[in-house]
Formats: structure tokens, C-alpha cells, sequence
């Protein structure tokens, strides 16, 4: 498997080059094997001739040995002649340098007996043998013969043995080259080619988008590594496009929150302009913003700082119940007020308007959810409108009350110019009359008239002067709570009794009318006390309560007669009249053990009384 795997991993150059080399190396083998067999037997066909000689030479002497003299002399070759060049071929260099040095070599063991044979035998025989022939010399010469025969054939098989193994040398290096040819053809088939032409497919397919595709990897070494690059590249560019898109879907999705942002900004804004902020208008603004940022819970509760940590709820999104700003516990959404926005699940925003708080925005998340950054500014700003819309109905309101304190005072000036100047010139002629008719010159009926005259006189005299003072009455900017607690404070000097305010409308907005009428009717009430309750101690009360404001004035004094109507006396008529005015009820009644109890209860008319109503 490693040997597989390094082949693979291979270069095509180093793989090229050995496999070039194994080519090569074959036909070196069988070159210097050539080389070899032709150096080895160069000079074995003068061996053989040589050798081959030896039996032209053995014939040649016994030729010699049976021939008779020749007539003339040196007419043909003398035995011993014959003899010597047999034995110069027999004993030729040539043949002694090619016989093996192994005694066992067939060729040598041939060489040996042949000439053992001819020192031993034939040449002794040749010495020992008459001038007569007797014939016995030839078959022992034809004996001699077949051993050089044989010592030839042993030549002869060696030089066939050796052109055999050549042969096959060069055989076996011609299958190798080849089979290493075959060999190279298909690695380089199975590892460069069809690697490259799956390569070509696969650029083909990243040319017309598609990023999923994946070159191979298990061709050759340069195709791997080709292979792995195309890879890497295809894959560095889906990151590169993935990224890209998710960019421009971040972008967009941002994009499209801030749309919507900026719709729910202005539709709320167009909602706080147009009409005076009450609880519809809340309502709606918080399903605006249910609309566009999941909450689990919502809430606007209206707080004054003077009245902290008292708060009015005006809306909430649903009608599940909170932690903060409960249906019947208003007042607990201040205390959230003082919890950080940012480390908590009910985050608080500041209905602001740069310089006052106006009240709060609790919200309850869901479990687990966070807000995120854009979530956060939006609910900010949000928040910032609904300050901003309580500032302006604050300034609207103050504006208005301005105006009817400024219409009340032209009034007051008016009946101080006219109907004051006519009561006292009216009172000055009684007096006149009084003096001109002394008391025992008069009637009875002239002096019962006198005094009434003088009675009504001094009652319209002192309604006259209440009337300017109430008209002259200015509400400050703190509105009715400042005025409610000077008018208490100057009664409990005046009456030289304690009187208590508790003031629980947690900040309830009212009209100026409804103000005015309130403070009126508190002042008549602690007036009566004054003057004829004979207390000791006084009560007043305001409280938020069902959607209705109840005001009371208790003391502790003798209480109210049955028939506290009277001639002449119009305080009670007009308190009632004020009552109506604002479309309540008023109800005067002995407080047990004792004393009297004024109770006042009407539904405010003001946006956001009228948000609850309906």
C-alpha cells in the first residue's frame, strides 16, 4: 500500500526518469553482456580451426609414417617435421590461453586427455615404431583423432552456450523495456491524463457557477498538487462569495430594519402630533411597536418627579400580567425606573424629553431574548417621542390655563370696577341713611328693612370679594398639587387647626377647569369648616380610583345640620354647581362620630380619562 502510495504521490518527471532509467538499464545489461560474450570469444574460431587443424596434422603424420622414402630426397616432409608442427599447434598459445583454469571444465579435461594421449601414447609410439610399416600406427591414430574431435565439439558447445545466454539476455532486456513502456503508459493514463481531463470538466463546471465541484486529488504528484490548488482556489472563492452574500444579506436585513424603524418612527409620530396624547394613542403605539420588535410585555406609566415614586399606567401591550407596572400597583413601575437598562430582562426606558422625565417605558423580554443595538435605539427613540408629546401636551395645558387665569382676571377686574364700586356705594348710602334716621326714629319695619338691606348688602359684598379672590387664584406649574397644598397651609393658619392634604392621583392629568373647580371647591369646604365646624383637625384627600378622581374634606367638628341650606347663603349651591360643571357628584354628610364629610367624584375629561372611558 506505501509502495502504491509513493507511486502515486510521485513526479511525473521523477517518475519519467526512473522509469526511463529501467528502459535503459536493460539494453546496457544486454550491451556490456554482448561486450562480455564477444570479447570471451574472440579468438575461439582460431581455437577451433586450430583445434580442427590437430586432425589434418594427426593424419598428415601417419601419412608420413606410411609413406614409402621419396625418391628424390626432401621430396616430401620428414616425419619428424610433421611431428614438431603438431605438437607447435598442440602446444599454440592460442589454445593454452583458452583453456579454463578449472580442472573440471570439460573442455580442459578434453585438452588434457587429448594431450596426455599424445605425449604418452602416440608419441611414444611414434618413437618406438620400425621404418616398416606394419599398419598399426592408423587405428590408433583415428582413436587420437576422436578425442581432438571431442575437444573441439567442447569448444564448439561452450561458444553455443554462451550465443544462447546472449540471446536470452537480450530477450528478457527487450520484455523488460517493454513491460516497463507498457508500465509507464498507464501511470501516466490512470495518474496524468485522466486526472487532467477530470480537470477540465471540473473548470468547465466552476466556469458556469458551480462552486460545489471538486477537482481530483489522486493523480500524480504535480496533478495533485494542481488538483489541491484548483481546490483551495474554488473553495477560497465560495468563502469569498459566501461572505460576500452574507454580507449583503446582513446589509439588507439591516437595511430593512432600519425602514422599518424609521416607519414605526414616523407613524408614531405622526400619531403623538395629531391629536392629544392619551391612552389610545398609546395603545396604538405600543402595537406599533409589538408589530415591529417581538416583546413579551410592554408598558407607558406616567410618573412626576415631584410625585416619585407615585406613576399613572397608561397603556400596555397586552393584557398578560407583569412584574412591573400590575394592573393595581401602578406605582411599582417607578421603582423599575431605577433599573439598569442594560443588565436586565426588564429593561426601563426614560420618557424624556431632554430636560424632564415624564414617565417610563418598562419592557419585559422574553426568556432568553436579548435586545439587540437597533432594538435598543429604536425603543430609545420611541421613548424620546412620548416625552417629547408629553412635553407639548405640559406646555399646551400650561398655555391654556394661562389664558383662563389671564380671562378670569379681566372678569375679576371687571366686577372689582363695576359691581364692587356699585356694592360699596350702595353700603356707604345705608350707612348715610342709618345716620340720617337715628335708631328710635325708626319703624320696626323700616328698621327690619334697614338691616336686611344691610345683612344682604355685606353677604353680596363678601361673595363679591370671594368671587375676585377665586378669579384671581393662579395655578403654578407644578398646577393643582402646589396650589392644593398653599391653600392648606394658609387654612391651618387661618383656622388655627392642623390640615392634612393627601394627595393620591399619581400624577392623573386634569383640564384647568377641573383644577379650578377642585381647588374651589376644597377652599369653600375649608372655609365652612372655618366657620362654623368648630374643628380640630381637617382632612383633605384626592385619590385615583376607577378611572374617577375622588376628592374629599373631612373634619372632626360638630358636623352639618339637617337643613344646611340657607337664605342669603349660596357656598353649598355653588359648590354643587361646580360639581356639575364637571359632570360629578357631590354629597355632604355628617362623618360619624363626628363631624362632616364633603365628598366630590367625577370622571376627568381630560385625554386620557376619556382614553379609559371608552
Amino acid at each position: 500500500m506505501r509502495i502504491k502510495e509513493g507511486f502515486r504521490q510521485t513526479s511525473i518527471l521523477q517518475f519519467i526518469t526512473r522509469a526511463l532509467l529501467l528502459m535503459v538499464l536493460p539494453a546496457f545489461l544486454a550491451f556490456f553482456m554482448s561486450w562480455s560474450t564477444v570479447v570471451r570469444s574472440t579468438g575461439e574460431g582460431t581455437v577451433i580451426n586450430l583445434a580442427g587443424s590437430l586432425r589434418k596434422q594427426v593424419y598428415l603424420i601417419v601419412a608420413t609414417h606410411e609413406s614409402p622414402p621419396a625418391p628424390p630426397p626432401a621430396s616430401h616432409p620428414q616425419l619428424q617435421t610433421v611431428i614438431n608442427e603438431f605438437e607447435h599447434r598442440l602446444y599454440h598459445p592460442t589454445l593454452l590461453n583458452n583453456l579454463p583454469n578449472q580442472a573440471n571444465d570439460p573442455i580442459r579435461a578434453h585438452y588434457d586427455h587429448m594431450e596426455t594421449t599424445w605425449r604418452t601414447e602416440i608419441k611414444k609410439e611414434l618413437s618406438q615404431l620400425k621404418k616398416n610399416h606394419d599398419g598399426s600406427l592408423l587405428p590408433k591414430a583415428i582413436h587420437f583423432v576422436s578425442l581432438i574431435d571431442a575437444y573441439v565439439e567442447a569448444i564448439e558447445a561452450r561458444h553455443e552456450t554462451r550465443l544462447l545466454w546472449l540471446g536470452r539476455i537480450q530477450w528478457i532486456s527487450l520484455g523488460i523495456m517493454v513491460l516497463v513502456l507498457i508500465g509507464t503508459l498507464r501511470w501516466l493514463s490512470q495518474h496524468v491524463t485522466q486526472p487532467l481531463i477530470a480537470m477540465v470538466h471540473t473548470t468547465s463546471k466552476i466556469k458556469s457557477g458551480d462552486l460545489n465541484v471538486r477537482a481530483p486529488e489522486d493523480g500524480a504528484g504535480e496533478i495533485t498538487l494542481l488538483g489541491q490548488a484548483i481546490n483551495h482556489m474554488v473553495a477560497e472563492l465560495a468563502r469569498g462569495i459566501g461572505e460576500l452574500e452574507s454580507r449583503v444579506s446582513e446589509k439588507t436585513r439591516a437595511l430593512s430594519q432600519n425602514q422599518r424603524s424609521l416607519e414605526l418612527l414616523y407613524r408614531i409620530k405622526q400619531r403623538l402630533s395629531d391629536q392629544e396624547p392619551d391612552q389610545n394613542t398609546f395603545d396604538q403605539v405600543l402595537s406599533d411597536l409589538g408589530s415591529v420588535i417581538e416583546l413579551e410585555h410592554a408598558a407607558i406609566c406616567i410618573t412626576e418627579t415631584e410625585q416619585a415614586p407615585l406613576a399613572f399606567r397608561f397603556a400596555v401591550i397586552t393584557n398578560k400580567p407583569s412584574k412591573y407596572c400590575d394592573q393595581k400597583a401602578c406605582a411599582s413601575c417607578s421603582q423599575a425606573a431605577n433599573t439598569p437598562t442594560q443588565t436586565t430582562d426588564y429593561p426601563v426606558f426614560q420618557l424624556s424629553d431632554g430636560r424632564k422625565n415624564y414617565g417610563i417605558m418598562p419592557i419585559q423580554l422574553k426568556p432568553s431574548q436579548k435586545l439587540a443595538d437597533w432594538q435598543r435605539q429604536l425603543l430609545e427613540a420611541v421613548a424620546r417621542q412620548i416625552g417629547t408629546a408629553l412635553a407639548n401636551a405640559k406646555r399646551k395645558q400650561a398655555l391654556h390655563r394661562l389664558a383662563l387665569h389671564e380671562e378670569r382676571s379681566v372678569i375679576a377686574r371687571e366686577l372689582h370696577d363695576s359691581l364692587a364700586q356699585s356694592l360699596s356705594y350702595l353700603k356707604i348710602q345705608v350707612m348715610r341713611l342709618q345716620t340720617e334716621f337715628p335708631e328710635a326714629a325708626r319703624s320696626d319695619t323700616a328698621q327690619a328693612v334697614l338691616t336686611e338691606l344691610r345683612q344682604g348688602l355685606n353677604d353680596a359684598y363678601r361673595q363679591l370679594r370671594e368671587l375676585l379672590n377665586t378669579f384671581r387664584l393662579q395655578m403654578h406649574e407644578r398646577g393643582l398639587t402646589e396650589a392644593l397644598e398653599q391653600t392648606v397651609h394658609e387654612f391651618a393658619e387661618r383656622a388655627a387647626h392642623p390640615v392634612f392634604l393627601e394627595n393620591h392621583l399619581m400624577g392623573v392629568e386634569l383640564s384647568a377647569h377641573e383644577e379650578i373647580h377642585i381647588l374651589q371647591i376644597v377652599r369653600e369646604a375649608l372655609a365652612n369648616i372655618e366657620r362654623h365646624a368648630h374643628a380640630q383637625h381637617a382632612w383633605v384627600t384626592l385619590i385615583w380610583s376607577e378611572q374617577t378622581v375622588l376628592v374629599t374634606i373631612r373634619d372632626d367638628g360638630l358636623g352639618i345640620n339637617d337643613h344646611p341650606e340657607k337664605k342669603q347663603h349660596y357656598g353649598l349651591s355653588i359648590m354643587r354647581d361646580r360639581a356639575n360643571s364637571l359632570q360629578g357628584e357631590l354629597s355632604i354628610a355628617r362623618h360619624f362620630p363626628n363631624g362632616t364629610i364633603v365628598s366630590l367624584q367625577f370622571t376627568p375629561n381630560s385625554p386620557v380619562a376619556e382614553g379609559y372611558t371608552s
